[in-house]
């Protein structure tokens, strides 16, 4: 990946230096075909134009000086045509000569560049040291100056000097230029972690204000990549105190987005799920979860705890108002009309935004309706069933999510080659599916599958999955060979180094210690990773120590909580299942995604710190969500730290 990363980066450099050079108005043809004879010293600034041999041949010809201009222009050639040793070679035969201090600047740009093709990055970065004793009148020569010192800062893993450096390139590129400068500089300061960007900010406040302006505003869409509101408040209050800033000329185009998009704003939300039937323990979760989410920013506490206990004992078709809050949020209950009736009896009743429904069944009678107003709905729909659409959003708890996310952190923590443990079973098969596309698409590799028929057959498809009964074979007929006598040691296979366990608490329970037990003990011992299907929330210490090394997913609200709202909510509700807490964590997630939606579609790197994830909406309008992490370690769950993707 770094080499990947390295070349797409030295394309970059010599792509702009390209036009760097363009800029130069006398070319080497005009020069050399104005005046055959003699040989006319060129500007050592001309722009190459010609193969290296056409400047190498000229070298013979000229005189003493002269030959110093064409050697200088055959190095830059052979860089150009990606010859850096025999540029260095014909650099060593200039250096011996006296030269001017435009050549000993020339000279030092083209060893630097020699180096960097050679990837030889440090000392190309020691020959730029000449600053402060060579300097140069000539604007092409910054230009490569600049653009050199600022391609190696990113080699190195500099961002922040990189940053610096092309800062300082803008005051020399014409402004065609500075567009091309300024995406690659926001690029870099938009990675640079928080807390750098925050002592830069300080570092350079006075000593260079357009430079702290780029961190200042990279630290804002970091900062606030979670809070699209905040966002916008903080980047308008940016573009008051850089009132001058260069960036404002050529705003980062997902800022630009972000700013100029008019939130969802409704009068009155519609919300279509079952209150009453066999699935109305999902949907009133989901609507005790609005609710929760509606009164949050707008009541204290006491008011909290009322006005919900007065809200959920009302009738199905509900409505929460008050002085306190404009929106009007109404309930229709599918299980007891037709969900597509209800639809139009919600616009009817003037709703501005519709949230549902909940059941599939539901949602693909809905779907075909919806045309002005906007809509959430709370499931998905096959791929081919979904219909993408401007105003139409998918958001859902799907366990196929898990998988996906599963394969991308185990990608990200550098695991070269997974297997999957799942039961014999449609979920099994499901979840398996997901993972190894996910992976197949990371990787454009493969992952083996192993299936277990039941809780009895799990020791049996562990051994599988390890080739222990390959090796047991093997030991026996060795002992059947030399004897009885023969010592040996059951041994696994080495190229395993991660498992996905699809299972519940006890399955994971039976396998983990199997899976220990197992493995080569001469090999690294192999992590397993695994879906909140997998992680209890009542387990006992010593069932907690029998999952010790899981990694597990979950959703925000079940491993990191705003603990205040989830004391609340437990209070109110003290008997809320697993599933039940995750349904109401999506109730509160739909409410509080309204506003944020139109900036997370326009904006591709916003996020929005929800409690079922970090979320964010991809090009179909589905939203994604990133899940928090833990792991089991001596019988307790530690969180893992991520970061948004």
């Amino acid at each position: 990946m770094e080499f990947k990363h390295s070349y797409s980066r030295l394309i970059m450099f010599f792509s702009l230096s390209v036009l760097l050079s363009a800029c130069s108005s006398i070319t080497t043809s005009e020069k050399a075909t104005s005046k055959p004879q003699p040989i006319v010293a060129p500007d050592v600034l001309t722009r190459i134009d010609q193969p290296a041999q056409f400047y190498i041949d000229k070298i013979a010809l000229a005189n003493k000086p002269q030959s110093i201009s064409w050697q200088l222009l055959s190095a830059r050639a052979l860089i150009a045509e990606g010859h850096p040793q025999p540029a260095l070679d014909m650099l060593l035969s200039v250096e011996r000569n006296p030269l001017s201090t435009q050549q000993l600047f020339e000279v030092a740009l083209i060893k630097s560049e020699a180096y960097l093709l050679e990837k030889r990055y440090q000392d190309a970065v020691t020959v730029l040291n000449f600053s402060s004793t060579l300097d140069t009148a000539e604007q092409i020569h910054w230009q490569r100056f600049y653009l050199l010192n600022a391609t190696l800062a990113e080699l190195l893993n500099n961002n922040a000097k990189a940053v610096e450096f092309r800062v300082a390139l803008n005051d020399y590129l014409d402004a065609e230029l500075h567009s091309t400068n300024n995406t690659r500089l926001w690029a870099l300061a938009s990675v640079i972690p928080l807390e750098e960007l925050q002592q830069l900010i300080l570092r350079f406040k006075t000593e260079n204000p357009t430079l702290s302006g780029w961190y200042h505003l990279a630290a804002i869409a970091q900062q606030y990549r979670t809070e699209p509101q905040s966002l916008i408040k903080h980047l308008q209050a940016w573009k008051t105190t850089y009132s001058q800033h260069p960036a404002l000329s050529g705003f980062p185009i997902e800022l630009v987005k972000a700013m100029a998009t008019s939130p969802y704003a409704p009068s009155q939300i519609a919300v279509l799920v079952p209150l009453t039937g066999k699935s109305a323990v999902a949907g009133k979760a989901i609507r005790d979860g609005m609710l929760s989410a509606y009164y949050q920013d707008s009541a204290t506490d006491s008011t909290v705890d009322s006005a919900i206990d007065t809200t959920i004992n009302s009738t199905a078709n509900s409505t929460a108002n008050s002085d306190h809050n404009r929106i009007d949020l109404r309930f229709y209950d599918t299980a007891t009309t037709s969900a597509d009736e209800l639809y139009f009896q919600a616009i009817d009743d003037g709703a501005d935004f519709v949230v549902g429904p909940l059941l599939k069944s539901n949602l693909a009678k809905v779907l075909p309706l919806v045309k002005d107003v906007p809509l959430i709905s709370l499931n998905k729909l096959t791929e081919a069933e979904t219909l993408a659409a401007e105003n139409i959003y998918y958001f859902s708890l799907s366990s196929n999510d898990e998988a996906i996310a599963a394969a991308k952190k185990m990608y990200k923590d550098g695991i070269k080659q997974p297997l999957v443990l799942a039961p014999n079973n449609r979920t099994g098969n499901r979840l398996s599916e997901e993972f190894n596309q996910q992976w197949h698409l990371l990787t454009k590799g493969t992952s083996e599958t192993y299936k277990y028929k039941s809780r009895s057959d799990m020791q049996n498809t562990v051994t599988s999955l390890f080739s222990v009964t390959s090796s047991n074979q093997r030991i026996r007929l060795m002992q059947n060979l030399v004897g009885a006598d023969v010592k040996t040691k059951t041994r696994s296979r080495r190229d395993i180094d991660a498992v996905y366990i699809i299972a519940t608490p006890s399955e994971a329970m039976l396998a983990i210690p199997y899976i220990s037990t197992t493995q080569n003990p001469y090999a690294p011992q192999v992590a397993i990773y695994a879906s909140s299907r997998t992680h209890g929330n009542n387990l006992s210490k010593s069932q907690s120590r029998d999952l010790n090394g899981l990694i597990f997913s979950d959703m925000p609200w079940l491993l990191n909580p705003d603990r205040e709202l989830k004391q609340q909510t437990l209070a109110l509700w003290p008997n809320m299942s697993k599933i039940q807490q995750n349904l109401f964590a999506m109730g509160y997630d739909a409410f509080t995604l309204i506003p944020n939606l139109l900036q997370l579609r326009n904006f591709p790197n916003l996020r929005l710190a929800g409690q079922t994830g970090i979320l964010y909406i991809n090009d179909n309008g589905i939203i994604e969500r990133e899940f928090s992490w833990a792991k089991y370690r001596s019988g307790k769950i530690k969180l893992e730290e991520t970061n948004p993707e």
